[in-house]
């Protein structure tokens, strides 16, 4: 087997030294291979018009002044004939025995498939060669496309806010948290206010994509474009150049366009850019690629809250997307907050609202009852043991109280009208301190829990009942006298007071 295979390689060497001689059964043709061209390129290229071709004067160069310049060698030889794409020519033979020919030129991959074939005439002995000694592929028409395809879009974020206030107590009424407020400070408590902000995702719209398209004149000779046209998606877009076609376009330099157009999503794929001249059509393109968005609307948002009473509002803080948060602030309340002036039921509103680029984006509401415990005001005197109601002498109930020298606690009643205390309520006492000594009466007032001592009013003097202007006896409070220093005798004392009681219906 390796002796065969090196006989092959031998007979395939000889068939290759003699591939320029005559066939041996068409010794007067010879087929072009290839030769002078290296890889596809003219080993020797001589481009103009200028260009001396030699015997071949009557060769006219192309306007692009391309050529081939074909040499046959063959000795002995006394004519010859070139046959190729072009079709026949007489060969020149030059001097030395050569023939030459000048022909339009041809790509190599055209010429040796064609293929080109010469002929002669004559005894030839020796070498045949058929090959291309120079030529010029000619001036070319060449621009070289290029394009930027630039997406934008806008991305709107999406927000939910939820607010709820839970009680120190968790009492609710009507399904909303409420909050009694006692006199006696008893129903104090906090409140807790509780903002819930979620993300819910967001929304891309304003799909745009715009570019820069270049055509640059890279060849040989001046290109007139005719149009520049752009396809996106399928669809043919508007394009920008700036000038009026046709246009000429010189060597080495550029046309620039510019394009943008809205689109309905982020559509995949190439946009195809076409330069059109009056020899050929050119292309670029650029593949689309959508990354982050151009703007974002309501990426940070401001956590806003109101509360009436009374209106203000503050600011909770602020969220960025992707992340929600949660914001929370107590609140105490205190029946003192309120007092006497201002009791009865409250309805605290309270909103919280998110404010971005777009504006105020939702709201939520949680509303706080707040109950403040009122006091009745009533008439307070005191009793003492041998008290005398003021009726049937006057129409106002009430206690006059004969004392002599010494220290008395009388039960304070108030609102017991008919003198009768089982209408009444015992409210407190009172300390009454009748010094012999000096004759000074002092009288002191103590109020049980949770009543509230408002106004007093004492009378002391040796009639059971302080006179008015004219001398007549009364037993309005604000006509109380006090007649002392006394002299130790018996005297009578009235204790009055306005006295406020908590209203005792109130609470849950």
């Amino acid at each position: 087997m390796k002796k065969l295979r090196l006989i092959t390689i031998l007979v395939l060497a000889v068939t290759l030294a003699l591939g320029g001689m005559a066939a041996a059964d068409d010794p007067s043709m010879v087929t072009y291979t290839g030769q002078g061209f290296s890889n596809g390129v003219l080993e020797t290229e001589k481009c103009g018009l200028e260009t001396d071709l030699g015997q071949d004067k009557d060769f006219v160069v192309g306007e692009d002044g391309a050529y081939l310049k074909w040499v046959l060698t063959a000795a002995g030889a006394e004519s010859a004939t070139i046959t190729g794409p072009w079709g026949t020519f007489d060969m020149i033979q030059a001097a030395g025995g050569a023939f030459h020919k000048a022909t339009d030129y041809y790509p190599v991959d055209a010429l040796t498939g064609f293929p080109v074939t010469a002929t002669w005439v004559g005894n030839v002995t020796g070498n045949v060669q058929l090959t291309v000694s120079n030529g010029c592929p000619g001036l070319v028409e060449k621009l070289t496309v290029t394009k930027t395809a630039v997406t934008s879009f806008i991305r709107t974020h999406d927000w939910d806010i939820a607010k709820s206030v839970e009680t120190e107590k968790g009492y609710k009424l009507d399904n909303f948290p409420k909050i009694w407020l006692y006199v006696d400070g008893s129903g104090n408590e906090w409140a807790k206010w509780i903002v819930d902000v979620t993300y819910e995702g967001y929304e891309d719209s304003g799909f745009n994509v715009s570019g820069i398209i270049t055509a640059t004149n890279t060849g040989d000779l001046p290109a007139v474009v005719t149009s520049v046209s752009d396809v996106l998606g399928g669809t043919a877009i508007d394009v920008d150049c700036g000038v009026s076609f046709p246009y000429d376009l010189p060597v080495g330099n550029s046309l620039v366009c510019s394009y943008g157009t809205d689109v309905a999503s982020k559509i995949e794929g190439m946009n195809v850019a076409t330069v059109t001249t009056e020899r050929d059509e050119y292309s670029g393109n650029a593949s689309l690629t959508w990354g982050d968005p151009t703007s974002e609307i309501d990426k940070t948002v401001t956590v806003k809250d109101w509360r009436k009473p009374p209106e203000e509002t503050k600011v909770l803080g602020t969220v960025t997307a992707p992340n929600g948060d949660t914001f929370t602030y107590t609140e105490d309340f205190a029946w003192a907050d309120f007092g006497a002036d201002d009791c009865g039921a409250h309805h605290i509103f309270n909103s919280a609202w998110l404010e971005g680029d777009s504006g105020q984006l939702g709201s939520a509401w949680a509303n706080l009852k707040v109950n403040v415990q009122c006091i009745d005001y009533e008439t307070a005197y005191a009793k003492g043991d041998d008290a005398v109601c003021f009726i049937p002498t006057f129409a106002n109930w009430g206690w006059t109280n004969p004392i002599t020298p010494g220290t008395y606690t009388w039960d304070l009643w108030a609102g017991a009208g008919q003198c009768d205390t089982s209408k009444g309520t015992l409210v407190g006492s009172v300390k009454v301190v009748y010094d012999a000594a000096t004759g000074i009466v002092t009288v002191e007032f103590d109020l049980d829990e949770p009543y509230i001592l408002d106004e007093t009013h004492v009378y002391a003097g040796y009639g059971m009942f302080p006179l008015d202007r004219r001398g007549r006896p009364t037993v309005a409070p604000g006509l109380y006298t006090n007649e002392g220093p006394f002299d130790g005798s018996a005297i009578y004392v009235i204790a009055h007071a306005v006295v406020g009681i908590p209203d005792p219906d109130f609470g849950p």
